[in-house]
């Protein structure tokens, strides 16, 4: 009779985790994808903001810039762990969204350098790296096929903006959100 007893028992504890299991599968999924979009359009908006900020030559407001890049990256990950509610259970749901919401928000700041880039506002002397490259005979041919060193310069300055914002910022970004959505579930759940 005891150990009918207790089969029963563990029959009744194995059954229950098994409805909280389907129950967590059953949130739609969309949500926490939706929740990390608004948070990148919000820490995009930041990181414009930042890089707006650091075109003023105030040295002040430039010693702020590369902690204002940090708060902006670990808040978008709490947002988007705010946003996405009770679809974030543990710091590993939090992670993910933080991730998705961060690699967003580098890619709205690889947009904007981009743009900045060609205006020229930043990546100036990276531009002109590119050009010096090349030898006068090989930019006279250039000259020819309609590339003039200007050209090739804002090409330098556009690409390297993509590179270093864009790919690299995008990662970057994407880790320190992560980052903010694990930290997320244990500051709620308190």
């Amino acid at each position: 009779m005891t150990a009918t007893t207790q089969r029963r028992r563990q029959a009744e504890f194995t059954s229950s985790p098994r409805r909280q299991r389907i129950a967590k599968r059953t949130q739609p999924a969309g949500s926490t994808v939706t929740s990390s979009l608004k948070a990148g359009l919000i820490g995009g908006f930041g990181i414009l903001l930042l890089m707006l900020i650091s075109l003023v030559p105030f040295e002040f407001l430039a010693c702020l810039v590369v902690p204002g890049f940090l708060v902006v990256w670990l808040t978008t990950g709490l947002l988007a762990g705010i946003f996405a509610g009770d679809s974030v259970q543990n710091s590993h749901q939090g992670g993910k969204v933080g991730w998705i919401a961060g690699f967003w928000a580098g890619v709205i700041g690889g947009i904007v350098a981009m743009a900045m880039a060609a205006f020229g506002a930043i990546m100036g002397s990276f531009g002109q790296n590119v050009v010096s490259q090349f030898t006068p005979d090989q930019l006279a041919q250039l000259v020819n096929f309609g590339l003039t060193p200007e050209i090739i310069a804002l090409a330098g300055r556009v690409s390297g903006a993509l590179l270093v914002y864009g790919v690299i910022g995008s990662l970057v970004s994407g880790l320190f959100s992560s980052i903010g959505g694990m930290v997320y579930p244990k500051l709620g759940h308190q």
